[in-house]
C-alpha cells in the first residue's frame, strides 16, 4: 500500500511539473519557460532579443540562431555541472562534450538583464554550440585530432592557450554586435580593453 501511495504521489508531482512548464515556438526557436511572472518576463525578453539579432551582420546573426532550444528556467545549485558559459546571462549547457545536443538556460532574474545583453549572449553561446558540433565531427577522425583536442579544451576549459584564442573570437563577435546595436563607445572601449589584456589580434 505504501509503495502504491508513493507511486501515485510521484506521478502527480511529475504531471504537475509538466503542466506548470510552458513552451513557445518563436522564429525558429523553442522557448521553454518556468511558470509565473518571472517566466513571462523572461519569455518577453528573449523574444525581444531574438528580434534584435536581425540587426547583426550575417556571421553574428547566424551564430545567434545556432541554438534552437532556449530555457527560461532556474538552474538549481546542485545541477550546475558540465556547463560552459559565454557569460552569466545565458549558459550553453550539455550533458557531455561527447554527446550531441545542447541548450541555453537563462538563470538570472529578467529584471537584471537587457534585451541587448541577451541578444549578445545568444550569439556568444552559439559559438560554444559550433565548437561542440566541431568537436563531435572531428573526434573520430585521426586527421582532425588537433582540431578535436582544441574544441575539447575549450568546452572543458582545460587549456589556457585554447581558451584565450576562444575568448578573443568571442570578444571580436561581441565588438561587432555591440557596434551593430549602437550600444555606445563606452561598451566598445571596454571590449577593446579586454581584447588588449588577452593579446587579441
Amino acid at each position: 500500500m505504501r509503495i502504491l501511495i508513493l507511486a501515485a504521489a510521484m506521478t502527480a508531482w511529475v504531471a504537475g511539473t509538466a503542466a506548470a512548464e510552458q513552451s513557445v515556438d518563436y522564429k525558429g526557436r523553442h522557448i521553454q519557460t518556468a511558470p509565473g511572472e518571472q517566466g513571462g518576463e523572461c519569455l518577453a525578453l528573449v523574444r525581444k532579443a531574438i528580434d534584435m539579432t536581425a540587426e547583426f551582420p550575417p556571421r553574428q546573426r547566424a551564430l545567434a540562431a545556432e541554438v534552437k532550444d532556449l530555457r527560461c528556467t532556474p538552474i538549481p545549485e546542485d545541477k550546475r555541472t558540465n556547463a560552459v558559459a559565454d557569460n552569466t546571462i545565458g549558459v550553453y549547457t550539455m550533458t557531455s562534450p561527447d554527446r550531441p545536443g545542447g541548450y541555453i538556460r537563462f538563470p538570472l532574474k529578467p529584471g537584471n538583464l537587457s534585451a541587448a545583453d541577451v541578444a549578445i549572449s545568444l550569439m556568444g553561446n552559439g559559438s560554444y554550440a559550433r565548437w561542440h558540433q566541431g568537436y563531435l565531427a572531428a573526434k573520430g577522425d585521426p586527421a582532425a585530432k588537433a582540431t578535436a583536442q582544441r574544441y575539447h579544451a575549450i568546452l572543458t576549459k582545460s587549456d589556457q592557450k585554447a581558451l584565450i584564442s576562444a575568448e578573443c573570437e568571442l570578444l571580436e563577435n561581441r565588438r561587432v554586435a555591440t557596434k551593430a546595436l549602437d550600444l555606445g563607445e563606452k561598451r566598445l572601449s571596454a571590449i577593446g580593453r579586454q581584447m588588449s589584456l588577452r593579446g587579441c589580434p
